[in-house]
């Protein structure tokens, strides 16, 4: 820096001289410079030199913290409320959702199982009526048969009696094969 035209001089204890002087080596600095700088410094900063914890610093950085805690509540209000609030109905929609289509398909499955049910019982009515009809086809072949095979008789009883045959032959014959006829 040099020296100013208008040097003056201040008194300070040796101790602090050697305060001032490994400041001003660190620094590769005068003392003169080291203490014009200082001056500068807090003249600049407007800091109380004869406050350590510097209060203005303090308040700044209270200010600054102030400052953020008002921005990020301030964004909790604009985004994280609404953010929270439309999850919770979304939460709350895919509940009903899921309810709905547990109950539907609850309903479904017993409609299904009463289909089932009464397709069942209807198969159970399609087989015995085809067992029926089956047996109603063997019991009408059945008959067919031994009606022809009491006509085969009738006629072959016939062709022996003749022509001169009794009528107590021919009554007796006649009545022997209505009774067969009855006994189907």
């Amino acid at each position: 820096m040099g020296n100013a035209e208008n040097n003056k001089t201040v008194r300070f204890p040796a101790k602090t001289d050697e305060r001032l002087l490994a400041i001003a080596r660190k620094n590769g600095l005068s003392k003169l410079d080291a203490f014009v700088f200082m001056v500068d410094y807090f003249y600049k900063t407007k800091k109380d030199p004869r406050d350590l914890n510097d209060e203005l610093l303090k308040n700044a950085i209270n200010r600054k913290t102030d400052n953020i805690v008002a921005f990020i509540k301030r964004q909790e209000q604009d985004l994280l409320i609404p953010i929270k609030k439309d999850g919770e109905r979304t939460m709350a929609f895919e509940r009903s959702i899921m309810q709905n289509f547990q109950h539907d398909i609850a309903d479904h499955n017993l409609w299904e199982k009463e289909v089932l049910a009464v397709h069942a019982r209807e198969l159970k009515q399609v087989r015995e009526f085809l067992s029926k009809m089956d047996n109603a086809h063997l019991d009408k072949s059945r008959i067919k048969k031994q009606a022809s095979e009491i006509l085969e008789y009738y006629i072959r009883q016939r062709e022996k009696l003749g022509m001169l045959s009794s009528p107590a032959d021919k009554d007796a014959l006649i009545n022997e094969v209505r009774q067969r006829v009855q006994n189907l």
